[in-house]
């Protein structure tokens, strides 16, 4: 298994891996220039012997080999000592240095021959420097313990000022790094709504925008869901009421049925009727906790899907769910007095069903004396009813959760929802518009 690295060790390992590398090849490269800088002095010395000897040794004198020191001169190379021939070849291009060395494993070469060819007032002469080993021990070694000395100080100077760099951005990033970690932990519902903090480094502060980007809409999703479960948990207890009601009034109806023996037909007619009716509400509230869960699930979507329309009788619509609602009034000293008129418009069929249903159940459930008016025309539904005094068991006065729903489901079809209190009543009003579908 692949042991994982930090990413400070990764950083500084690669600092140093690049410390190493240039150190050790200006190393090399200053060893190279060193010797090649002695060479380029030994090749000038030489060439100043060559005019040397041509100053001072008259021409009808060159044509034999000359010693100079540790300088032997020669218009040919065949008058070389045999030694010197049998060391190097002949060099082949005037003012370029031949060299042979005899190198030892540690320390300085046992021996060193310098070779050049010059020309000189168009003729070729050949030039050997044989330094003494006396005279070489300066010139190479001294020279070169001092070259060491140098490059081992320059060297240790650049991979202590490597180190400390390393040190300084490593200080300099690693606090804004800490800085966006513990933001990152820190982070809850109401700091995602607060600008995030600057990191000083633009690509520190757009991964803190990347992360708060992603969380929040993971918390919008959060929200949705929870939204959805309050809205569905309020929403379905109608049509649970509904179908509990009509179930318990079948088992009576069934009781009374095996209780009566020679009923006669217009009895059974009756019960067939009463079963039937109860059949047909279960039936609806059954649909409508479908209907109303899939219309909870298009509410929650960003996508600004468009829900299908149909041809809505809205004064049925209106009929229907007043009887429903029925079972908040018991107990109640309420009068419900509905003023409808035929009118089919096309609509949203779901989500009308549950804003009007709103209206409709949150009057019901919020009066305890008094009267509930429900007026319907072509295009609208107006709710009005008593507002509850200090005495009576109400909760918000008609602006709970329903009525939160009933406001997002207008606002996103396009409907228009007013709620206001006069003269000691509430007033509730949708007026239900064609929404222009986007070609």
């Amino acid at each position: 298994m692949k042991m994982p690295i930090s990413l400070k060790w990764f950083v500084i390992l690669s600092f140093l891996t690049m410390a190493a590398v240039l150190i050790i090849g200006y190393s090399v490269l200053s060893v190279k220039f060193f010797f090649k800088g002695m060479n380029n002095t030994i090749a000038g010395h030489m060439a100043h012997v060559l005019e040397s000897y041509i100053e001072t040794i008259p021409e009808d004198q060159r044509g034999s080999l000359t010693r100079l020191s540790d300088f032997m001169i020669a218009k040919q190379w065949r008058q070389m000592p045999e030694n010197i021939k049998q060391l190097m070849d002949r060099p082949q291009r005037p003012g370029k240095l031949s060299i042979y060395k005899e190198d030892t494993w540690f320390g300085k070469p046992k021996s060193v021959v310098f070779a050049m060819s010059l020309e000189l007032g168009n003729e070729i002469y050949y030039v050997v420097h044989l330094p003494a080993p006396h005279k070489a021990s300066p010139l190479i070694g001294n020279k070169g313990r001092e070259n060491i000395r140098m490059l081992l100080g320059i060297s240790l100077l650049t991979a202590l000022g490597i180190a400390v760099l390393i040190w300084v951005l490593l200080k300099r990033v690693e606090r804004p790094v800490k800085s966006l970690g513990q933001w990152a932990h820190g982070l809850d519902a109401e700091q995602l709504k607060a600008p995030a903090p600057d990191f000083i480094y633009p690509e520190l502060n757009e991964l803190a925008r990347l992360i708060q980007d992603s969380l929040s809409s993971v918390q919008d999703s959060l929200d949705r869901e929870h939204k959805f479960l309050r809205h569905a948990s309020h929403e379905l207890r109608t049509p649970i009421s509904v179908i509990r009601n009509n179930v318990e009034l079948l088992k009576k109806l069934n009781e009374s049925a095996r209780d009566m023996t020679g009923a006669d037909p217009d009895k059974n007619a009756h019960r067939t009727r009463q079963e039937n009716k109860i059949i047909d509400r279960v039936d609806r509230a059954s649909l409508t906790m479908t209907h109303l869960t899939q219309t909870l699930l298009w509410l929650g979507q960003d996508e600004q899907v468009q829900v299908p329309v149909s041809d809505v009788d809205l004064e049925q619509l209106v009929l229907e769910l007043a009887e429903e609602a029925g079972y908040l009034l018991r107990d109640k000293g309420v009068q419900v007095v509905l003023d409808t008129m035929p009118a089919v418009t096309p609509l949203a069929r779901v989500p009308a069903r549950i804003v009007t249903g709103n209206l409709i159940r949150n009057a019901l459930q919020h009066t305890w004396r008094g009267q509930v008016r429900i007026l319907q025309n072509e295009t609208s539904v107006q709710v009005i009813n008593d507002i509850p005094g200090k005495d009576d068991t109400g909760g918000d006065l008609g602006f709970g959760l329903g009525l939160q729903l009933t406001r997002q489901l207008c606002d996103r079809l396009g409907w228009s929802y007013t709620s206001r209190e006069e003269d000691g009543l509430h007033r509730a009003c949708i007026v239900f518009k064609a929404k222009v579908q986007k070609s």
